[in-house]
């Protein structure tokens, strides 16, 4: 009944909800750079056990292999988080994820890795679609960039935590098959949990600005079938502030992707040094928590402060930062066969302004779009970031170095230096498209929530949101 009054849950299941989303979201990046962690394990046929060594284009299929499923399944579960009981799809799919992710680590083959990581992203595909959208109907809009910042930084330090898991569990146990058994128990635990304590909002509950009916708030989308979801998709792509950052989120994905995959490995080819596998993943692994953190947060807090004054804030706080990357990323590549301790430092710098986008770009591509449709939405994103992101990155970064040494002679190290300076000119046009779509900001938050600013003085409700956002 469209009439009823929409049941908010208690500020109680609201917290255990967002908790035990936060924890599935850490475990599952734990998980997604495990691999990257022990790679140079992989790669060598002693140590992994299978019937050869791994090239530098194989190494990187094994994360574009994840990141494909990942993508296409997407779509498939945007459609149904719109639709149907989301909490139930999450915890189907977190347990499809931990079964693959623990059968993984008794594969034989290079194969047979490869396919269990590409099944393992059919299982993240529904987490990463839906949560989102939970969370954007848990919380208001005064206070849901900064709760989605805690929900993201789940990304950085998964990642870090999923370098250390991985190289620790294999120097301790003596094989790389011991750092895919850390997270699929506790994986399973998060998920029962999710199911007997955690609440499926009313769709757009926190959305409460302008008349219901227009913009959705509490319905779930009622249409069915390929056309509807094509309309869907149509209708989402037509919203020009959500097209321009996913695009950008595409370059963040992108820059990321390739970074998480091959720094590590860079390390070990090229620092003076003669790092271990274990150490140079320590290292990556630590600024990579360390900048994610601090990046996200203080993404969040800039977000909270020039929000107020102008809804095209988040935009250009995101184009910064990409464009804040660019230099220092650029720079930390030549260096590090000079002065590893200099490449490291600029690295740090680099990586701390990527990550301001996380919470930012993560409120843009809720809000400019009604809640019936959210989870589409995430889907579109999921799947224009990874198949143009992080899906080709790590392989793409992989052939150009292959390339350079096969049949240019450049030893693995500078092969792998020129190949990650591509990293670099994605930033570059991600700031670009960034900024770009900061214009379209205000109209389209307005149209999809009811939320009405100008770029005018401080009014008096922009006061009331400062206020708001400094509790």
């Amino acid at each position: 009944d469209d009439s009823r009054e929409m049941e908010r849950p208690s500020s109680r299941v609201t917290t255990v909800t967002l908790i035990i989303l936060v924890g599935i979201n850490l475990l599952n990046y734990i998980d997604r750079y495990t691999v990257a962690g022990v790679l140079p394990l992989l790669q060598n046929q002693t140590s992994s056990g299978f019937d050869s060594d791994l090239d530098d284009a194989q190494a990187g299929l094994l994360m574009t292999a994840f990141i494909i499923s990942y993508m296409l399944f997407s779509p498939i579960f945007g459609y149904l988080g719109d639709r149907t009981n989301r909490k139930l799809l999450i915890f189907v799919g977190v347990l499809f994820w931990s079964l693959f992710t623990i059968g993984g680590s008794f594969s034989t083959s290079y194969p047979m890795l490869l396919a269990a990581r590409g099944l393992v992203g059919i299982g993240e595909a529904s987490y990463a679609t839906i949560a989102p959208t939970i969370i954007a109907d848990l919380y208001p809009a005064n206070v849901r960039t900064s709760v989605l910042s805690l929900f993201y930084l789940a990304i950085p330090v998964g990642s870090a935590l999923g370098f250390i898991v991985g190289s620790e569990a294999a120097a301790i146990l003596g094989s790389w098959r011991w750092a895919l058994r850390v997270s699929p128990p506790l994986g399973a635990v998060l998920a029962v949990l999710l199911f007997f304590f955690s609440v499926d909002p009313p769709r757009g509950m926190s959305d409460s600005h302008g008349d219901k009916e227009s913009h959705g708030h509490g319905h779930i989308n009622t249409s069915h079938g390929l056309k509807a979801f094509l309309n869907d998709c149509r209708d989402v792509l037509k919203v020009r502030s959500f097209f321009w950052s996913v695009m950008g989120a595409t370059a963040v994905s992108f820059t990321a992707g390739a970074l998480a995959q091959w720094a590590p490995t860079f390390m070990v080819r090229q620092s003076p040094l003669n790092y271990s596998a274990k150490t140079a993943s320590l290292i990556f692994g630590g600024i990579t928590c360390l900048t994610g953190v601090g990046g996200t947060l203080m993404g969040a807090y800039l977000s909270k402060i020039y929000t107020p004054r102008t809804l095209k804030a988040d935009g250009f706080i995101c184009g910064l930062g990409m464009l804040g990357c660019v230099p220092f990323l650029a720079m930390a590549l030549p260096l590090t066969a000079l002065s590893t301790f200099s490449a490291w430092a600029l690295i740090l710098l680099g990586e701390f302004f990527l990550c301001l986008n996380w919470a930012p770009v993560s409120a843009i591509l809720l809000y400019v779009i009604p809640p019936q449709q959210r989870s589409s939405a995430e889907a579109i994103c999921i799947l224009f970031q990874h198949m143009l992101g992080d899906a080709f990155s790590p392989y793409l970064v992989g052939v150009i170095s292959d390339s350079l040494h096969d049949n240019h002679g450049y030893t693995e190290g500078d092969a792998l230096m020129f190949a990650l300076f591509i990293t670099a000119v994605v930033a570059l046009g991600g700031g670009y498209v960034f900024i770009k779509g900061a214009d379209y900001l205000p109209q389209d938050r307005e149209r999809a929530t009811g939320i009405q600013h100008s770029d005018l003085p401080i009014n008096e409700e922009r006061q009331s949101l400062i206020r708001a956002g400094d509790m």
